[in-house]
């Protein structure tokens, strides 16, 4: 089980043809060559819910949740996180 360090991008997806709005997570590592994959959040309060998964306690899981739907975009910096952990997510293939 090793530790990966890297940012986390959320997206907030406005609706287009045939997509509902939804909220994509990207992790992005700082080094390494490591396949990585957007997980999706339908609503704010699913993505509150991935955010602590993640282990964002709750008051700054909904303040990050409250800035990507607020902003657009916005990146967490410095996340250090269990591979496995990600990969359980879908943040890792």
């Amino acid at each position: 089980m090793a530790k990966v360090i890297g940012n986390l991008r959320i997206t907030a997806k406005p609706a287009a043809e045939g997509v509902k709005p939804h909220f994509e997570v990207m992790f992005m590592p700082y080094a390494g060559r490591l396949n990585t994959k957007p997980a999706q959040a339908t609503t704010y309060d699913e993505l509150v819910g991935l955010l602590q998964d993640l282990k964002f306690g709750e008051d700054e899981a909904t303040r990050w949740a409250g800035k990507a739907r607020a902003q657009g975009v916005i990146i967490i910096d410095s996340v250090e996180r269990q591979d496995s952990l990600l990969r359980e997510k879908g943040l890792l293939a």
